[in-house]
């Protein structure tokens, strides 16, 4: 049974400790928040949690096996630090961190001790993207040529002293939603050699950024990620994918029923995804739960979330200069 110290009380925290509830090996035992609204969270969600204004006072504490870090991404670097000092395992929310040092830095202390690490690139938890991983892996569309992603909202409004708004804290949009696309075309696709991203930004009370990114992959394969928090107040969080080799396509988008569509030389003209029995939230961190139970490693290392984050600010380092930059040279 791991015990879990929530870390945080926001919109991400509310969504991990529902997920916890369907867990059989893991209960919330603690919460630690700066929030004055951290009373209420914990006895709505967590009712039998201990509750904590500091986080590393938590960590010290409270009887605890693992902590799940759901606060600003600035944060994730220290409260890393301190939990490993603690011995204890680390659910870290995406990005890994702020800049490519901490993100550094976190690699370099998870990988010199025995906790199971893992950051939540939910991304790879949606069946839509899991069955597009599924074929194309198969084959099924033969070599890759040509990819495309949307993600695409109005600005967040919510976050503690609306730090999303802050790109100091947050990386904007690329970095904070973006990187779900980044990471999950890294997955199916593998290294990228460099990218080029222009992105509009405006401001009418809240941070509003739309981006165009283009990839380039080391095998040659090319993406298009489009990013925007410019959608007016109100419009539908939208997602979709077309997915193209040389031998098929597929396409997903989150306005037309929830369906792959499959075309080209890949088998069958569509597959339907089933509504799931747990949302992609409760199985990634079900998958964490069942490493730190049995000493397993996760599928998403913590390399993985460096180079996911690396892609991204490459993005906005490419915005800022307005020309192509390798993820490799961000932060050298």
């Amino acid at each position: 049974m791991q015990r879990i110290g929530l870390v945080g009380s926001g919109f991400m925290a509310m969504t991990h400790a529902t997920s916890y509830q369907e867990i059989e090996c893991a209960e919330v035992v603690a919460v630690a928040s700066l929030d004055e609204d951290r009373e209420t969270f914990a006895a709505e969600k967590t009712p039998d949690a201990d509750v904590y204004n500091d986080a590393e006072k938590m960590m010290a504490e409270a009887d605890i096996t693992a902590v799940d870090i759901c606060t600003p991404t600035p944060t994730h670097r220290p409260f890393v630090e301190a939990a490993v000092e603690h011995e204890l395992n680390i659910f870290c929310e995406k990005p890994l961190a702020r800049t490519v040092e901490d993100a550094d830095a976190i690699v370099d202390i998870v990988s010199n001790t025995s906790i199971t690490f893992m950051t939540g690139h939910v991304l790879r938890y949606f069946p839509e993207y899991v069955e597009a991983k599924r074929r194309i892996d198969a084959g099924e569309v033969g070599i890759l040529g040509t990819l495309h992603t949307e993600r695409l909202s109005s600005p967040p409004r919510y976050g503690t002293n609306s730090w999303f708004g802050d790109r100091e804290q947050s990386g904007g949009v690329l970095l904070d939603m973006a990187i779900h696309d980044f990471d999950y075309l890294r997955w199916v696709v593998g290294e990228v050699d460099h990218v080029f991203a222009r992105t509009a930004e405006w401001d009418d009370g809240h941070l509003n950024e739309h981006s165009s990114v283009l990839l380039r992959f080391e095998d040659g394969t090319a993406a298009h990620v489009e990013a925007s928090w410019g959608y007016p107040e109100g419009s539908p969080f939208i997602t979709s994918y077309e997915l193209a080799g040389d031998e098929g396509l597929l396409e997903f988008d989150a306005r037309d029923e929830n369906a792959v569509r499959i075309s080209g030389g890949a088998e069958g003209t569509n597959a339907p995804v089933s509504p799931l029995a747990k949302s992609p939230y409760t199985k990634e961190l079900e998958h964490f739960i069942d490493c730190a139970e049995n000493g397993r490693d996760p599928d998403i290392s913590p390399d993985d979330a460096r180079q996911a984050v690396r892609i991204a600010l490459a993005a906005i380092e490419s915005s800022e200069r307005g020309e192509p930059v390798s993820p490799m040279e961000v932060g050298a």
